[in-house]
């Protein structure tokens, strides 16, 4: 079984717990919810300090967990992985129906919706220390902006009204990408007392504005970022594991997928370019007996941490905003900067054309944050807002089996969805 689907089909403890909780908390008045049982938690024993933290604590669990699942979904559909499997992955061949079933929508909106949950009851009971809310509301911009970066256009989003949850309108990509950006900035003024949330909050902004395409306002949110910050995730591998490092023996059946190297023709060679920041493992054949399998080495267990933010994607913005304004030099000495801080990088010289400078930062950018969930967005980005065709950008032409790579760039919500009279599908697969 893929690994994305390994993810959502085994869910921690504690994302169990979320569940329950959202369900507890979000249900509305009833006799059902006034019996008192000694093993279920009632809403009103969450009304205080200690059920603020409790909602907090699960929404930061949902988030994380709901991370793992998309990368793992997001890094076939790009060229970061590549299926060894004799028929391939639905996302690794690039054929998405709408409605689809692979990508953790579902958990994503239930984060969003335990964020909300946990910032009311945190500003109710808990309202010190500031930073707590300011973590919440980063953590719902960065859902949000997974959803922005991944879905297609016209995606509801989770909310509450009144403690009950509601059926929400489609939102327009633009307009989850003006939510995420709000929240980041609500954010910010939350996260006062604490360097670290404010800098989360910082980034997030900046990718989300940079996704939009306003570049220099993007460099300017994360221009007091130091480079030496990272913001990650903390994982248990009892109740909160990382499943990208699960490990795993060079035993055919349960090799799935293998690092990729210029897949499709056009992805990047993440293997063959021996980068420091991208090391693999040969494991050797997959389960089709024919491809080789590179496993990732940059997690190297279920504790591994993924990072969220860093200094690092802040430098890259200031970077990419350098070019787009003319300024390729200056782009060229903040890339060359990064790679002066990692042994075995030696500097980059300066492209002669726009279009290969535009690739030459791209790469940095695919290479620094490899397996982090920055690659789709990125790819998408190429398309969107430098016109390039999509066959050049995603894997194209012959896959394995005499089969043939898609043309889908985005992801769609499952098949529940419809549940919400609201929704009729997407607006538009563009990039």
């Amino acid at each position: 079984m893929p690994l994305y689907l390994r993810a959502c089909y085994k869910p921690s403890r504690i994302a169990r717990w979320t569940a329950l909780l959202l369900i507890v908390s979000t249900a509305s008045c009833s006799s059902i919810t006034d019996v008192r049982a000694p093993d279920v938690v009632q809403p009103s024993a969450l009304d205080n300090r200690a059920g603020a933290e409790t909602r907090r604590a699960g929404a930061i669990t949902a988030f994380t967990n709901a991370l793992v699942v998309r990368i793992s979904v997001t890094a076939p559909l790009t060229d970061e992985l590549f299926s060894t499997v004799s028929t391939g992955f639905p996302a690794d061949r690039r054929v998405l129906p709408d409605p689809d079933g692979i990508y953790p929508y579902a958990a994503l909106q239930q984060t969003l919706v335990n964020l909300r949950q946990a910032i009311s009851a945190l500003q109710r009971f808990a309202p010190t220390p500031a930073a707590n809310i300011g973590q919440a509301y980063a953590l719902a911009g960065y859902t949000e902006l997974f959803l922005a970066e991944d879905l297609c256009s016209g995606v509801p989003l989770g909310s509450i009204v009144d403690g009950d949850p509601v059926f929400a309108e489609p939102s327009s990509t633009e307009q989850i990408y003006a939510r995420a950006i709000a929240d980041f900035d609500t954010a910010i003024v939350n996260a006062a007392d604490s360097v670290r949330i404010l800098n989360l909050a910082r980034v997030g902004r900046a990718r989300a504005l940079a996704d939009i395409g306003q570049l220099p306002t993007a460099a300017a949110a994360v221009a007091a970022v130091p480079t030496s910050f990272t913001f990650s995730t903390e994982h248990s591998a009892a109740v909160q594991p990382n499943l990208l490092g699960n490990p795993i023996t060079p035993v055919a059946s349960n090799i799935q997928t293998t690092v990729a190297d210029r897949e499709g023709g056009n992805g990047l060679d993440f293997r063959s370019a021996n980068d420091p920041r991208v090391t693999t493992r040969l494991l050797g054949k997959g389960p089709d007996g024919v491809t080789d399998v590179y496993m990732q080495t940059k997690y190297t267990s279920m504790t591994s941490p993924i990072v969220v933010a860093s200094g690092i994607e802040a430098r890259l913005i200031e970077a990419e905003a350098l070019l787009a304004s003319g300024d390729a030099p200056g782009a060229l000495a903040k890339l060359n900067a990064l790679r002066a801080t990692m042994p075995g990088l030696a500097p980059l010289a300066l492209e002669a054309s726009d279009a290969a400078r535009i690739d030459q930062l791209f790469r940095e950018r695919a290479f620094w944050m490899f397996l982090t969930g920055h690659r789709n967005g990125d790819m998408r980005r190429l398309i969107r807002q430098y016109s390039r065709p999509g066959e050049s950008v995603f894997p194209t032409g012959p896959y394995k089996g005499g089969q043939l790579y898609g043309i889908q760039v985005t992801f769609t919500p499952s098949a529940s969805e419809f549940n919400n009279p609201n929704y009729h599908g997407c607006l538009n697969r563009d990039a």
